[in-house]
């Protein structure tokens, strides 16, 4: 049996999350109350098992959860919406709701040493853009702007990274997102035409030294068949990935 966890209780579960899980930092956020999500608990006053869904369709399980109940609570969350379920190297060859499951082998970098290379030149500016330059961002980027933040004016409010431009206009943009514990996220999009020169080196180079001032760890994650993502990350000086899964659960009744 499970139940939703009251708002105001989700403290009682935080305990419960012992070891460090990959994407860590959005987890984080939501305990920090910067990420909307929900918890669902074996037990509303004394929970001793956990699953938090954040509204962005992430799914972090307790360490304790026992394979039958995930089954149970991400049965009836499916049923509803769609879910990436983070599934942690301790349960590597298990997976929930194998039937309809489907596993994406990933990649997360957290050590960092020297990096290989000095970055190419080009121009790097820090959030929020001026308006001259983020009317030269696609419409199209735009949008992933507005479905991550709610709106433009949110994004130019809470986003932090940098942009680079070449020629008068945006090329590519980096971001340190769900920055919260010490730790943030890394993001990354080279506009096409921009591809291949260097600048997404030299804009997550930028991003990178800027969070480590902050003595925030920078974390880099993506699925293990993005090879180019895998290569700039070592470009970057990241080193000793540790191996996990996202768990894709599309809505099934």
């Amino acid at each position: 049996m499970f139940t939703q966890l009251p708002e105001e209780k989700k403290d009682l579960i935080k305990p419960l999350y012992k070891k460090h899980q990959p994407n860590w930092s959005a987890l984080s956020c939501y305990f920090e109350g910067k990420m909307p999500g929900k918890a669902y608990v074996d037990d509303a006053n004394a929970p001793t098992k956990a699953i938090c869904r954040l509204e962005m369709s992430w799914i972090y399980v307790t360490d304790n959860a026992d394979l039958p109940w995930i089954d149970e609570v991400l049965g009836e969350l499916v049923k509803t919406t769609w879910m990436q379920v983070i599934w942690v190297p301790e349960r590597k060859g298990t997976c929930p709701l194998k039937g309809i499951a489907k596993p994406f082998p990933r990649l997360e970098y957290i050590e960092r040493k020297k990096e290989q290379k000095k970055p190419c030149k080009v121009d790097i500016y820090q959030f929020p853009y001026t308006k001259e330059f983020y009317a030269t961002v696609p419409e199209g980027y735009k949008e992933w702007h507005v479905q991550n933040y709610g709106s433009i004016e949110e994004f130019f409010k809470k986003a932090w990274g940098f942009y680079a431009v070449d020629n008068g206009k945006v090329c590519a943009e980096s971001e340190g997102a769900f920055m919260s514990g010490g730790y943030a996220e890394m993001g990354i999009y080279t506009f096409e035409e921009y591809r291949n020169r260097g600048f997404a080196y030299a804009l997550c180079l930028r991003t990178i030294q800027e969070l480590e001032k902050m003595s925030i760890k920078p974390i880099w994650a993506c699925d293990k068949k993005n090879i180019e993502s895998d290569r700039l990350a070592q470009r970057l000086g990241y080193v000793n990935p540790l191996e996990y899964e996202f768990v894709y659960l599309e809505p099934h009744n």
